[in-house]
């Protein structure tokens, strides 16, 4: 049986070109069938936003199917975790698993096909289902697949990450008039790393400076950073790596397509140095308190009046970003220098050992169809479904806060898609341990603890130790 994403070939396209059929079949609560199977389900969500916007529609789902369902919602810090266990120790807990992208490799064989789910279960069967997912963007359906073509998940949710800074300040006559003595070339959202490291150095200012003409009672700062010991700085540091071409290790593949192995290149090595680098230099333009900081104090700080930019901000903090116009500031939306993002993304899941794969089947369709998912972006989601992000009602009173982040996180999708068969991240089966190795190892290059040379080789260790151990793929030395 040819997998989903074999038809959706992304190696080598120039653009994201699905090879269906372009019409997406309409999707609602009332084209759920009978199940029959009421057996109830138990569904894993991460707590929070997300979390509180999806219940709705769970209860809507349970309302009209009479499949009861009940819910268990996990910070991002323990989900991981949780999940994990039940999962390998075969529990049945969660019939439905929240997956971040990055651990569809790792819990392949815990995860359900959704391709043979369709043909069991959908008269429509896998090529009605192939037609329904075309409109999901193909390089995030690529990372709710297995290395080898399987599709596992339904995307419901991204976390893509955009560079969000202050409008005000970039096109302030006065600040772009200084900047453009100081540095020689026009102020604007940065594209290169130099640009980046000057915008940040210019904008750093002490109490009693000015800033756009006005006289400062505080400190100002060039850039908010997620330094803490949490996954964010390492997804921070991805972004940079990746936008200079470097990788964590590159993913090998033979001439079908199938992953032998992976390897640390020493180029690699040198961009991976370079980026640890990079973070410690704009690690001087951040506030006190960014070593320990994750999304909360980054954002916090620019809405606060405190940063001119976080350039490197997951889009659902877009929404809160735009209350800086409270103390004055306006906010917009760029691709982060090297258009290269840590494109994160969750998808559902269905357990193998759910005892009611029915009922998972259609709450997954249900969730993310292109009809649930356009609904819920029009309330402020951060959709991961391409065509219901461009559904956007730019036409609204709040589209500013809507869709304003879009069009810069879709076109990071487009230019990142063909590069996501090369990244570690999408293709290791070891990934959420090494994930956790590369938030220490970033953390404690961000503050200090080791010198970018001594964490590429803490890195180095990491990886060969678990790559090695938890997965079956060689690893070149």
């Amino acid at each position: 049986m040819n997998s989903i994403i074999k038809h959706y070939k992304i190696i080598g396209l120039s653009s994201l070109v699905f090879a269906v059929s372009t019409a997406i079949s309409a999707f609602t609560l009332d084209d759920i069938p009978e199940i029959k199977n009421k057996t109830p389900i138990n569904v894993a969500l991460e707590a929070g936003g997300s979390a509180d916007t999806i219940i709705p529609f769970l209860e809507a789902f349970s309302k009209k199917t009479g499949v009861p369902i009940t819910h268990e919602a996990m910070v991002f810090a323990t989900l991981y975790s949780k999940e994990n266990i039940e999962l390998q120790s075969g529990t049945g807990a969660y019939d439905v698993v929240v997956t971040e992208t990055s651990w569809t490799n790792e819990w392949k064989d815990y995860l359900a096909p959704l391709e043979d789910l369709a043909n069991k279960y959908d008269p429509v069967g896998a090529e009605g289902f192939k037609k329904y997912v075309s409109g999901q963007d193909a390089g995030i359906l690529r990372m709710a697949s297995t290395r080898d073509g399987s599709l596992v998940g339904a995307p419901y949710y991204t976390y893509t990450q955009q560079n969000i800074y202050r409008k005000d300040l970039l096109t302030d006559a006065g600040e772009m008039s200084a900047f453009k003595s100081k540095y020689g070339y026009d102020l604007s959202a940065p594209t290169t790393q130099q640009q980046l490291h000057d915008i940040a150095e210019f904008f750093t200012r002490k109490a009693g400076d000015k800033l756009k003409g006005e006289t400062l009672d505080k400190p100002f700062y060039g850039v908010s950073l997620m330094a803490g010991r949490y996954p964010h700085v390492q997804d921070e540091v991805s972004a940079i790596l990746w936008g200079s071409g470097g990788r964590w290790a590159r993913t090998n593949r033979d001439s079908n397509g199938k992953v032998v192995s992976f390897e640390i290149t020493d180029d690699d090595a040198k961009k991976l140095e370079e980026a640890f680098a990079y973070y410690q230099k704009l690690m001087k333009f951040a506030p006190p308190g960014s070593e320990n900081a994750f999304w909360d104090f980054a954002t916090a700080q620019f809405v606060e009046g405190n940063t001119a930019m976080i350039p490197y901000m997951y889009c659902p903090l877009w929404n809160w970003s735009s209350d800086v116009e409270k103390v004055g500031g306006m906010n917009a939306a760029a691709a982060v220098v090297g258009e290269r993002p840590y494109t994160g993304a969750f998808h559902f899941a269905p357990s193998v050992d759910s005892k009611n794969l029915e009922a998972a089947y259609w709450l997954l369709k249900y969730i993310g169809s292109k009809e649930t998912q356009t609904e819920m972006v029009n309330k402020g989601w951060s959709s991961a479904r391409k065509d219901s992000l461009d559904a956007c009602d730019r036409n609204a009173e709040n589209a500013h806060r809507n869709c304003g982040w879009i069009d810069s996180v879709a076109s990071q999708w487009e230019a990142q898609a063909p590069e996501i068969e090369t990244y570690l991240h999408f293709n290791s089966g070891a990934f959420g341990k090494l994930y956790e190795q590369m938030t220490i190892i970033a953390h404690e290059n961000a503050v200090g603890i080791k010198s970018p040379s001594e964490s590429v080789k803490a890195w180095k260790k990491a990886f060969n130790r678990f790559q090695k151990k938890f997965d079956d793929v060689k690893v070149i030395n």
